[in-house]
């Protein structure tokens, strides 16, 4: 029995990093995304567990889940995401067993100009 693969068609997330943008004096005049990829992916409800897992000791909670195909290499230390021009903050992620996905939790930010 073949296993059907998801399509993720509810949204596109944009991971990358924030770099400092500077002006010809070598002032700050605000941030820019520096996009490393992106993956295709489906919402996907919170569950309570998740929830008390990834927020304990934090002051903002996670507010958001997403699924997409497995992808290698994503450091939640230092890249972050892009939904729809939201930027959010990559609280974990959370691959499946198989290796063909994968979960993301994120938290929402402010504007990328206003960190």
């Amino acid at each position: 029995m073949r296993k059907k693969l998801s399509n993720f068609t509810q949204g596109v997330i944009h991971f990358g990093e924030i770099k400092t943008k500077r002006n010809e004096k070598k002032e700050k005049t605000g941030f820019e995304f520096i996009e490393q990829g992106f993956l295709f992916f489906n919402y996907k409800q919170i569950r309570e567990e998740d929830q008390s897992h990834f927020d304990a000791g934090k002051a903002t909670a996670t507010n958001l889940k997403v699924q997409t195909f497995y992808k290698n290499g994503i450091d939640k230390q230092v890249q972050k995401a892009l939904i729809n021009d939201d930027y959010y903050e990559i609280t974990a992620i959370d691959p499946s067993n198989d290796r063909k996905t994968m979960y993301w939790y994120l938290t929402k930010k402010e504007s990328l100009n206003a960190i």
